[in-house]
């Protein structure tokens, strides 16, 4: 039997093409799908960090609002202004604000103690939480203001703030900054860069000239002027000849360079007109600037030496150079306030002479209140000497030694207790995202007002 030439048997495909292209095509939408969701879940968790960084800012200019709330004198009605109201702790009386208002609970400075208020809404953001704030008064810092002197060259506030900031600058930390060219080929000395700070600022075009070995001596006008040297640069400027308006302008005075500005920018204020400082708010390291300025002679002696040469003196055969026993000593004077202030929401001090009262031996409050806590737990404690020896690494003869600064009349007229202008940084965390603010707040009396402004 003959097949007809044009009928043909159809084609066999290989087997397993088919199953081929359906598991090609399984794989690539597999592929497709897999990038689809990881796309989708980076979109997503994109779009949740800027839902929770958007919510963090406004945590955050929440709290900076009821900062504001709680210094405004009209909040707080017929209790405004009077001395009660100016003695309190407004970093606390702020904390228990924010606590009501945001964190549905009232943080009491009583041992940590906290109280829920379940059945209080706040104003809705409970999905985060605003860290403690730091709120302290500019007087707190060391006034950069003072520098500046109405009619004279030497001024006596101007002669202190200097001391103060060669104190801070003697720090072994940054001596390298003063050992060592710049950008600009030139090598700065403490005194130069403080002598600039004073140019940026006053009216003239005179030099201002601080003897290295007593910066008590100035003089003026030798030399070129204080405006040479800017009119050389490749973007040329003048000195301001007014007051630094922000922080940052610390960049633009000669012999300031960036490692210098971070170094300063949070020891120093440009709002402390009187060069003044209170030791309410202060750090252990701005007392120890005071106590290092007006040390008696029988401290001074020693001060030559700056930077890591002062590590080469000691007090009177004591341990430790000038400048550790005076940080040492205003630690002492730190845990002597923290121990006054510890249950109550008024500052440690009303006036100087409360101030100067503890600073003369805050070693006693201290060990008195270990005392007490010893008696009622029935343990023992160490001699008040052994406790300085211990804990602060001072001994009795250098403790004694700094004690005599408190005699010089002089530091009462250093410090101040009336601040109207505050240093605010407050974080705001919302999951996973943390936005910090950082302002400047003047209390004016009739209203709050923001100076100054910037997210971190």
């Amino acid at each position: 039997m003959s097949i007809h030439p044009d009928i043909r048997r159809p084609e066999r495909r290989p087997k397993g093409v088919a199953l081929l292209l359906v598991l090609t095509t399984i794989a690539v939408l597999a592929l497709v799908l897999v990038e689809f969701s990881s796309s989708a879940h980076t979109h997503l968790a994109s779009g949740v960090n800027v839902r929770d960084d958007v919510r963090a800012t406004q945590m955050a200019d929440t709290a900076l609002v009821m900062t504001r709330a709680c210094l405004d004198d009209t909040a707080w009605g017929p209790m405004a202004g009077t001395p009660a109201h100016r003695k309190m702790d407004f970093k606390k009386l702020c904390d228990i604000m924010l606590g009501m208002f945001i964190r549905k609970r009232v943080d009491l400075p009583i041992g940590g103690l906290s109280l829920e208020l379940n059945d209080i809404k706040g104003l809705g953001l409970e999905k985060g939480d605003v860290e403690e704030i730091e709120l302290t008064t500019e007087d707190s810092y060391i006034g950069l203001g003072g520098l500046r002197c109405p009619t004279a060259l030497r001024c006596q506030t101007r002669v202190a703030v200097a001391l103060q900031l060669r104190t801070v600058l003697c720090d072994p930390a940054i001596a390298h900054v003063f050992e060592k060219e710049q950008e600009d080929g030139k090598r700065y000395t403490r005194e130069e860069v403080v002598g600039n700070l004073v140019d940026w600022q006053d009216a003239d075009d005179n030099r201002i000239n601080i003897d290295p070995l007593n910066w008590g001596v100035w003089s003026q006008g030798a030399g070129e002027g204080e405006d040479a040297y800017l009119r050389d640069l490749k973007h040329p400027y003048l000195s301001k000849d007014e007051p630094l308006n922000s922080i940052e302008e610390l960049r633009l005075i000669r012999g300031i360079n960036d490692e210098l500005y971070e170094f300063l920018k949070d020891k120093v204020s440009i709002y402390s007109t009187n060069g003044k400082v209170n030791p309410n708010g202060a750090t252990s390291e701005v007392i120890s600037a005071l106590i290092q300025t007006y040390a008696p002679n029988l401290m001074t002696g020693a001060y030559e030496g700056c930077g890591e040469d002062q590590q080469e003196f000691s007090l009177s055969g004591g341990a430790s150079s000038p400048r550790d026993a005076a940080e040492k000593y205003a630690r002492i004077i730190e845990d002597a306030k923290n121990t006054r202030i510890q249950f109550k929401i008024i500052n440690a001090f009303a006036d100087a002479n409360s101030f100067v009262n503890l600073a003369k031996d805050p070693l006693t409050l201290v060990y008195n209140t270990l005392l007490q806590m010893a008696t009622v737990t029935n343990q023992q404690i160490p001699s008040k000497e052994q406790l300085l020896m211990v804990r602060y690494g001072l001994t009795l003869n250098d403790y004694s030694l700094i004690q005599r600064v408190f005699q010089n009349p002089a530091i009462k007229q250093a410090l101040t207790f009336q601040s109207s202008v505050y240093r605010l940084r407050v974080r705001g965390t919302v999951g996973n995202m943390t936005k910090q603010v950082f302002a400047i707040l003047r209390d004016e009396g009739q209203t709050v007002r923001t100076l100054y402004y910037r997210e971190e």
